[in-house]
């Protein structure tokens, strides 16, 4: 009699709880949903972090080994290298162009040429010449191109090395002034690199956006590259 009672109760029981699991896989999905969505994104981010890296430091390679990005055909060939990632350099120009940045595309590059202005550097300066920027990190050289305009996480780009030189600058990026023109110093050079008097250091600073990875109310990430060389 208590099996035959007990296998009664257990009948009740479960037709009252007929459909809970299904409600407990549902409230479940409400969190576990966005958390895999956040990991499909970080996971594809790492895989993207690589590739960008890898195109940066060819890039750098090739600007270190004499390359002059100042050449529309030189940006060209940064271009192939990051078609994934869609930079765009505009139509073909002649000559020479220190920025070409006002295109579209989800690429924008940042390549710079540093020096550190010591005693020595400045004695070097004709007579009477104020060394404005001794004991400071200055700009040799400052190129850029593709879309300055891309964002990351709904915010613009920002270089870490510091704000576009306003020195005065030749059409190859080069600043010739750069020991009296306060407008050549990157500011924050020295929190990345440490350079003796007269020593040089390239850098190259890449921000690759992912319009793709974005939905809803939450923008595209990205991912910013920054080597020294």
């Amino acid at each position: 009699m208590k099996e035959v009672a007990y296998r009664k109760v257990s009948r009740r029981r479960a037709r009252s709880q007929r459909g809970s699991e299904l409600i407990e896989f549902t409230l479940l999905s409400i969190l576990l949903f966005p958390a895999l969505v956040w990991m499909f994104i970080g996971g594809m981010n790492l895989i993207r972090m690589i590739q960008c890296t890898a195109i940066t430091r060819d890039i750098g390679n090739l600007y270190i080994h004499g390359v002059d990005y100042s050449t529309w055909a030189a940006q060209d060939v940064a271009a192939t290298l990051a078609s994934s990632y869609n930079l765009q350099i505009g139509s073909s120009f002649t000559g020479n162009e220190a920025s070409n940045s006002s295109n579209g595309g989800y690429v924008y590059l940042i390549l710079s040429e540093l020096t550190y202005v010591g005693a020595n550097s400045c004695a070097a300066l004709p007579s009477g010449t104020t060394c404005t920027n001794e004991d400071k990190y200055v700009y040799l050289q400052y190129l850029n191109f593709g879309n300055s305009a891309v964002q990351i996480n709904g915010a613009g780009v920002t270089s870490s090395i510091g704000s576009t030189p306003t020195a005065s600058m030749t059409v190859y990026g080069t600043i010739p002034n750069y020991m009296t023109d306060s407008g050549a110093v990157a500011a924050n050079a020295g929190n990345y690199i440490t350079l003796g008097d007269g020593q040089v250091a390239y850098v190259v600073e890449g921000w690759y956006a992912s319009p793709d990875l974005g939905f809803s109310q939450y923008p595209g990430g990205g991912i910013y590259s920054r080597l020294f060389f």
